[in-house]
């Protein structure tokens, strides 16, 4: 893809304690790259700018990357605060938010959605009853309603949804782009990190044995 195709801009939620591993999950490796690498790579291809928001910008100086801290420091740790701060940091109108620990975000169904961004507040994917704010596209004019809600103490980002224009990408829409909905998958345990592994080796195995079967053919 050429950059005149490329969209706006990308944000990449990255400043989570990591507790669970002893250091900075978001430098944990897969296939030999760290996952926000690989994530802030795969982003690249559809976006001009990306944004890491991290209260750890020295971990992360060397990636082609905006770095900012949360700016709303004042209030509880959470992910619409670092998403209130991506926002705030540029002029673009909407950014697609996701977190660091989603290796297999999928970027059909990125561009898919970006194709609502302009017209709504958000553009969420949702199976079920369940949302996925954390691969969503955000508006910048939602600013206010999200310093509001951060300020009154709520931290859960679905909680913003009954106060703005939501376009909700259902099941149906996800499907056509990934099935499997291995876009919403997130490394939060080593036991996430061990299946990572496993879909990774599965997914280098089905496409070499793409490969052997097309060396056959001809």
């Amino acid at each position: 893809m050429n950059s005149c195709s490329r969209l706006g801009g990308a944000i990449i939620l990255a400043g989570g304690d990591s507790s669970r591993f002893g250091f900075p999950k978001p430098l944990l490796e897969l296939d030999g790259m760290p996952l926000i690498e690989i994530i802030v790579r795969r982003l690249s291809y559809l976006f001009e700018q990306v944004t890491v928001v991290t209260d750890r910008q020295d971990l992360f100086t060397s990636l082609p990357v905006k770095l900012t801290g949360d700016l709303l420091t004042g209030y509880e740790k959470s992910p619409l605060r670092g998403i209130h701060a991506g926002l705030s940091v540029s002029e673009l109108p909407y950014q697609f938010v996701v977190a660091c620990d989603m290796p297999f975000i999928n970027l059909n169904l990125i561009r898919y959605m970006a194709g609502f961004a302009s017209q709504y507040d958000v553009v969420v994917p949702r199976i079920g009853k369940h949302y996925q704010p954390l691969h969503a596209f955000y508006r910048r004019s939602c600013l206010g309603t999200m310093r509001k809600f951060i300020e009154q103490g709520e931290c859960k980002v679905i909680e913003l949804y009954d106060s703005i224009k939501k376009r909700p990408v259902g099941y149906s829409e996800i499907a056509r782009f990934d099935p499997d909905q291995l876009s919403f998958f997130n490394v939060n345990t080593w036991a996430d990190y061990q299946t990572a592994q496993s879909l990774l080796l599965g997914r280098k195995e089905l496409q070499l044995n793409s490969v052997r079967y097309r060396g056959k053919e001809r």
